[in-house]
């Protein structure tokens, strides 16, 4: 650095602190940040001079001046934003020489003149990938200093490779976010000069958007130099960038001018009120004017249409950017598409339902995505769902649209790398059910992977999007009749899922698929196991190998959180009594609650004991007394009795002498908790049946139910393990889960949990089952003893 050019920008530092004391005395507007932009000007050009003398024949270089300071509407602590444009990325003396003017530019505003200054480097061939906020910023763009054609040439860049509709739709967004933030309103006590409703923000995008569709940008006018004025002031009685405008220093302000403070806000706030209505005026004029949304789409006076040939992917981009600037999307079909930009296509899906409905109400969506159009009238086959295959997947995606942060779905949405396959497995998650010869799930996996390669997707999302449709069932089976606290249920799960991203995404699509299917088919106990789900299985992946098999961890542990609370040898017993499965899935709280009733159990004296779970919508049930045969069997059948539901079912029966029944069941009534009186009288007819004194099939009798009635088992699929799981697909009804645990009583088998639904017409169920002294059962037994009930009996897909 050389002392010319030191003293020279020492010079502009005295010259710079006459202008901030002519502020002071005299303050002004647009009129003071012109002259203050002159001297920056003047320091970068005096910089940049000097070094082309120190660095002869370096390769051409351009600077610019950006964003207010190439408005030249620098305030007293406004930053200095400057891009550079090199005509020679690759040439090692223009590196150097651009390192050694960033460092006397920092040296220059950051240490002489007291300024802070942004730097950036732009290549002219980046131009097209620059967001909409780069843009913005080079809208406003002067040359300073250097290579005049190579501003031309970055300028002749930026527009040929314009987006106006993105730009819009990024510059209304943003002003919402502002607003949101600090105020949406100019009628504000304490007004954000620059951001907020009535700043000078809204003057520079109302502008920014007339240029944009092609309109002329206003000039300045007295209001907006009145905010400017009032900028500037703040700046210069804060002593440094400030844009809000407390009361602190509006009484401050007011004094240094001798104004009273209340008039001299009001006319403050007329001011903002006028820049705001630029604003609010260059949004109307987004609906009047003719300009190009995207290609092959047209924005005429509010209505977006079709022109010339056009590739479906761009035109879906077209028509999802007019959805979002609220424009009219007109209903004359579009010609077919000379082609199929497959990403483009996705990303416009993945905006939401509103575009989908105006890319059908166009027809475009017919010509891109013709295996959803052709289930527009299609029919489902069971009895829940209420819409066509084609209505109920808009919905699903209407229900992903809805998701809010802050929920716990609306976080894990937020935790989703990438959307897109998401919302493309949702649009094609059913179209399989118009192949009636498989399993739609596994024909509309086929369709997803057509539909990938047709667009010639990436190689990963394709896999993604042909695995969310094969397996958009799996965790909504998972939920309905799985015992989701078992850890071998989450272990088995969590392989098949694979990894938190699909876990993430089949999270949303379940939720969204079964809210869509009709208005009362998403329970709170649906919503409740669907998180335990997720959250265990988030937590298997974290731990990164499978629960440990070894039961004296888990004893122990129960131990260590109870001791102290309890007898430690009572405690010990008690746990050395357990089976597996309830020492790894049962909390400590619990633990110390059913050991007291395993006390009183003991000694012959059964505890029923019902509360209410407002997080599933129904009423727990626990029952502790001595086992007896066929206890289970028993239980289900004065729940069947009372016309209760049942959705879960955890047995636990101990190793102790006498041996006592732990088991919790999770029931209903017409879907809603237990009322009072019938917890009444459910708690005392359980004592009744578990104390002898009433017959669980006078009971059934009394209440109209035929306790002898054969379970008509559509399907079965048995999981061998210990405990092995029987899965059931019946007919609907409260019965089946009394008929089938007698079933499964005659045969000396144990159910030590269950889950039972009920979905599409049918019931479902998950029986986990033992033999005696807790042997696995084989697949042949349950096999042979089934085919003796029902000797045609199918197997479950």
């Amino acid at each position: 650095m050389t002392d010319a050019l030191r003293e020279k920008i020492h010079i502009l530092a005295d010259r710079r602190q006459s202008l901030i004391d002519e502020l002071r005395a005299k303050p002004s507007g647009l009129g003071w940040c012109s002259r203050h932009t002159d001297l920056a000007d003047e320091a970068i050009r005096i910089v940049f001079d000097s070094l082309l003398q120190e660095n002869p024949g370096i390769p051409p270089i351009a600077v610019l001046a950006t964003g207010g300071y190439g408005r030249r509407e620098l305030s007293p602590h406004s930053d200095i934003d400057i891009t550079v444009v090199p005509s020679d990325e690759a040439s090692p003396a223009l590196d150097a020489a651009i390192k050694q003017l960033f460092h006397n530019l920092q040296w220059a505003f950051g240490t002489v003149l007291k300024l802070d200054v942004g730097y950036a480097y732009r290549l002219i061939a980046d131009a097209p990938g620059l967001d909409a906020k780069t843009r913005t910023g080079l809208m406003d763009m002067r040359h300073l200093a250097g290579a005049s054609e190579l501003t031309r040439t970055l300028d002749e860049a930026l527009a040929h490779s314009f987006s106006v509709g993105e730009f819009v739709l990024s510059k209304m967004r943003e002003r919402e976010e502002m607003f949101s933030k600090y105020h949406d309103t100019p009628y504000i006590v304490e007004p954000h000069l620059k951001e907020g409703a009535g700043g000078v923000r809204c003057f520079h995008c109302s502008n920014w958007i007339s240029e944009a569709i092609g309109e002329r940008a206003s000039r300045p006018t007295r209001a907006y130099d009145t905010v400017v004025r009032f900028r500037n002031l703040l700046h210069l009685h804060s002593g440094k960038c400030q844009d809000l405008l407390s009361r602190g220093k509006q009484a401050e302000m007011a004094d240094a001018l001798g104004q009273d403070m209340y008039a001299m806000m009001s006319k403050l706030v007329l001011a903002g009120a006028e820049l705001h209505s630029f604003y609010l005026r260059s949004k109307e004029k987004v609906r009047e004017s003719r300009f190009a949304l995207a290609p092959g789409i047209l924005s005429v006076q509010g209505e977006a249409r079709t022109y010339g040939a056009i590739d479906g992917g761009k035109a879906a981009v077209g028509i999802a950017l007019a959805t979002r600037l609220g424009l009219t999307v007109s209903n004359i079909s579009v010609p077919p598409p000379t082609g199929i930009e497959g990403p483009a296509a996705v990303y416009a899906l993945s905006t939401g339902e509103a575009t989908i409905r105006n890319l059908d109400r166009c027809r475009l969506l017919e010509h891109i995505l013709p295996e959803l159009t052709a289930c527009r009238a299609l029919m489902p086959t069971d009895t829940v769902h209420q819409f066509t295959v084609f209505e109920h997947t808009l919905r699903v995606i209407r229900n992903l649209d809805e998701l809010e942060l802050g929920t716990f779905l609306g976080d894990v949405k937020a935790s989703v790398n990438d959307l897109e396959p998401l919302f493309l497995a949702a649009l094609l998650h059913d179209v399989g059910k118009i192949d009636t010869s498989q399993s739609h799930s596994i024909s509309g996996a086929h369709i997803a992977r057509d539909v990938c390669s047709r667009w010639n997707l990436a190689e990963n999302v394709g896999e993604v999007v042909e695995w969310l449709v094969r397996e958009h069932l799996l965790m909504a089976r998972f939920i309905r009749v799985r015992d989701i606290a078992n850890p071998n249920t989450v272990e088995e799960f969590a392989s098949l899922v694979g990894t938190p991203q699909r876990l993430h995404m089949l999270t949303l699509l379940t939720y969204s698929d079964i809210r869509a299917v009709s208005e009362d088919t998403w329970t709170p106990a649906q919503e409740t196991f669907l998180r335990e789900l997720h959250e265990r299985t988030i937590a298997r992946f974290s731990a990164n190998e499978p629960i440990t098999p070894d039961l004296s961890v888990h004893r122990n542990r129960l131990l260590r959180q109870l001791r102290g609370k309890e007898d430690g040898e009572a405690i010990q017993a008690f746990l050395n009594t357990l089976p597996a499965y309830y020492l790894t899935s049962t909390p400590p709280d619990v633990v110390r609650l059913h050991l007291e009733y395993a006390k009183r159990a003991s000694e012959g004296i059964p505890t029923v004991e019902a509360f209410h779970r407002p997080d599933l919508g129904a009423t727990e049930v626990t029952v502790c007394t001595q086992d007896i045969p066929g206890l289970l069997s028993r239980l289900l059948g004065v729940f069947y009795a009372l016309d209760l539901s049942v959705a879960g079912i955890r047995a636990c029966t101990t190793s102790s002498e006498p041996p006592v029944a732990v088991d919790v069941f999770i029931v209903s009534f017409g879907g809603r908790p237990v009322p009072l009186a019938t917890a009444n009288q459910l708690t005392q007819a359980i004592l009744d049946v578990v104390q002898h004194k009433r017959n669980v099939q006078d009971l059934l009798l009394q209440k109209g139910k035929d306790p002898t009635r054969k379970q008509k088992v559509f399907s079965y699929n048995y999981i061998e393990g210990t405990p092995g799981i029987l899965e059931i697909q019946s007919q609907r009804g409260r019965g089946m889960p009394f008929r089938f645990s007698r079933l499964i009583a005659d045969r000396g088998w144990n159910v030590v949990s269950a889950r039972v639904g009920q979905w599409a017409g049918n019931a479902t169920a998950a029986f986990y089952i033992l033999g005696d002294e807790g042997r696995a059962i084989t697949r042949e037994e349950v096999d042979a003893s089934l085919r003796e009930v029902a000797p045609a009996l199918p197997g479950l897909d």
